[in-house]
């Protein structure tokens, strides 16, 4: 899609209408077009000046006439590109006289593009926005998609709708959705006031869907989710969507029992929705029932006809067969309809990376870089796909950066993308850019894993000797003799200190653990963690350091601060694992070292580890037994 050319400004509302005017703009960023372009929004913070410094800044609502804008653009130096900017007022309907004013304007000269002024009544408040809206876009040459559902909702339920939208937007201070689960029971009243309205129905699920399908799930989210799905499918049973919804968060729950006999419940009566039989798969490929599943799925194409989520859905099940041809062959019938649909891309580009598959993983790449509109997870999907399997050089670097623009075009906060973009301009030789990009992560994400790198990138990219030296102690780090390793931590020590290096100290803590000066080590990692508290490799070199001077349980806080940091790797996995052990959790361990080798097939480490603790534990001798009892006797 085009860079955004128009700008929405959170509309300004009375003070009883805090976040409604949030709402509204996030409705007008999430849908409304322009020229074949989409709709930035202008996330505002400020303060109020009788608040104490120490408060928190708050989301800016307000009409911003031209000069106001232009005062604020040329502060914090906002892009050029800029030709059109809406503004506006919400008064709610109730005691007052409930209104809608919409200006939108050209911030290059301030002259008026258009006007709209409409009152909003309680009874037609969702058609009386909706009309102020298409009267306003339409003189733009823009279309406002599917805010058209939103015509049939009266204000209570039409309030619900644009408090949601609130909660959902992502909110640049926190780095996420600004509260998903409050979005939800938003949603889930309004579709109580409105059990026929398409639009809230259809925004629970898609949200609900989020929540089951994100990287890593919070369980109380996911449930307090699933119970605001059952009391909406109770009070609009008609819309199958929440059945499907809440069937996907049971499956992710691991609750697959109940998503079966949730969804055969729901095929009785939907016997032509493809979605079903996909979910039902789903539930049957969790309880180890492949047969079943594939019969679910045939019965499904029957029904239904060929569907790619029936397809990306066999890929799985004959994945878990250890059918990777097949799988291959399904996942790539899935594309056909859509070269950049999320699951089929994601587990073929998976499938890519474990077999080493250049060409498919390249074959990826291309089709994002070529979609107009690919989601954001596809585009994060295929820069790890590009830095996985294509060369170093300017053709990856040029490939990545195209892909890590788009991403934080469409996530502003999304460091981890911004950190492979700032890469790629090095190596395209835009350093200024570079060094912007690395100080902007540090000073927007200070405690994420991208800042760690971003500050160690910037620090080696102000001298590149630098570089050569910490690539240098940290080879020596690990593969000196013994008697070289005193010499390796010194240099390590002195480079950290030199130039505020966290992983020269990670260095000097590797080559002191090695020749077994456990005190110094740890005192060298919580250096580099003092100067940078995202640096994964510290956390987990000192959970392996705490384990070996004794204190396990500081140890475990360490690497599920590391987890926390990388997400379930197979290395942070497995330091977690073995830190779990050390404190005799052997269950927890083992669940974390069998996730790990799943992740890492590879990782002989790992399945050393998965195999002592999948044995049962020594049993203590009749000595070790009598000094129990004998410590007992004295304790008394």
């Amino acid at each position: 899609m085009p860079q955004p050319h128009t700008v929405v400004i959170p509309f300004g509302v009375p003070d009883e209408g805090k976040g409604l005017g949030l709402g509204l703009a996030a409705l007008v960023h999430a849908f409304v077009h322009v020229s074949g372009s989409g709709v930035a929004i202008a996330q505002l913070h400020g303060k109020k000046k009788d608040e104490p410094d120490s408060a928190p800044p708050a989301p800016v609502e307000a009409f911003v006439p031209p000069a106001t804008w232009n005062d604020l653009a040329r502060r914090v130096d906002a892009p050029g590109v800029t030709q059109l900017v809406l503004t506006g007022t919400l008064e709610p309907p109730g005691e007052g006289q409930g209104a809608i004013q919409l200006l939108a304007f050209d911030p290059r000269d301030g002259r008026t593009r258009a006007r709209v002024d409409a009152p909003l009544d309680e009874l037609h408040a969702g058609a009386s926005l909706v009309g102020a809206l298409e009267r306003l876009w339409a003189g733009l040459g823009g279309d406002i998609g599917a805010l058209g559902g939103l015509r049939e909702l009266e204000w209570e339920s039409l309030e619900s709708v644009l408090r949601a939208e609130r909660c959902a937007l992502h909110d640049p201070l926190r780095g996420g959705p600004h509260d998903r689960l409050a979005a939800m029971l938003h949603l889930g009243r309004a579709i109580g006031d409105a059990p026929d309205a398409r639009y809230p129905v259809e925004r629970l699920a898609a949200l609900a869907l989020e929540t089951a399908s994100g990287p890593a799930l919070d369980p109380k989210l996911a449930a307090a989710a699933a119970r605001a799905l059952e009391r909406a499918a109770a009070d609009a049973p008609a819309h199958v969507e929440l059945l499907e919804a809440l069937a996907a968060l049971e499956l992710r729950l691991g609750q697959a029992r109940s998503a079966e006999r949730r969804l055969n419940a729901a095929l009785a009566r939907h016997r032509t929705r493809s979605r079903l039989y996909m979910l039902l798969a789903q539930a049957l490929r969790a309880q180890g029932s492949l047969d079943a599943a594939l019969a679910t799925l045939d019965t499904g194409r029957a029904e239904a006809g060929a569907d790619a989520a029936l397809a990306t859905e066999r890929g799985a099940v004959l994945a878990a067969r250890g059918d990777m041809e097949g799988a291959k062959v399904a996942w790539r019938q899935a594309l056909a309809s859509d070269p950049v649909m999320l699951a089929p891309f994601t587990m073929l580009g998976a499938l890519a990376m474990r077999s080493k598959d250049a060409v498919t993983a390249q074959q990826l790449v291309d089709a994002a870089l070529a979609a107009p509109a690919a989601h954001v997870e596809v585009l994060r999907r295929a820069v790890h796909l590009a830095l996985a399997t294509e060369a170093d050089g300017i053709p990856r670097a040029a490939r990545v950066a195209r892909l890590a623009t788009r991403i934080v075009e469409a996530v502003p906060g999304d460091a981890w993308a911004a950190l492979a973009l700032a890469r790629a301009h090095v190596m395209l030789g835009d350093r200024p850019a570079a060094r912007a990009r690395f100080a902007a992560i540090e000073q927007g994400a200070p405690a994420t894993a991208a800042a760690a790198e971003a500050q160690a990138s910037r620090a080696m990219l102000d001298d590149p000797q630098v570089e050569a030296q910490l690539q240098s102690v940290m080879r020596a780090a690990q593969s000196a003799d013994a008697g070289e390793l005193a010499d390796v931590a010194a240099r390590a020590r002195r480079l950290a200190t030199a130039h505020a290096l966290w992983p020269a100290w990670v260095s000097a803590a590797i080559a002191e653990r090695r020749r077994g000066a456990l005190p110094s080590a740890r005192t060298a990692l919580e250096a580099a963690i003092e100067l940078s508290p995202g640096a994964t490799a510290a956390h987990l070199e000192l959970a392996v350091v705490l384990v070996a001077l004794g204190e396990a349980t500081r140890a475990v806080k360490h690497a599920e601060r590391a987890r926390e940091l990388e997400g379930e790797a197979a290395r942070t996995l497995r330091v977690l694992a073995h830190t779990l052990e050390a404190v005799g959790r052997r269950e927890e361990a083992k669940d974390a070292a069998t996730r790990a080798v799943a992740l890492d097939a590879d990782d002989a480490e790992g399945r050393a580890l998965l195999d002592r603790l999948s044995k049962p534990p020594p049993r203590p001798s009749w000595i070790e037994k009598l000094g129990g009892a004998w410590r007992d006797l004295t304790r008394r």
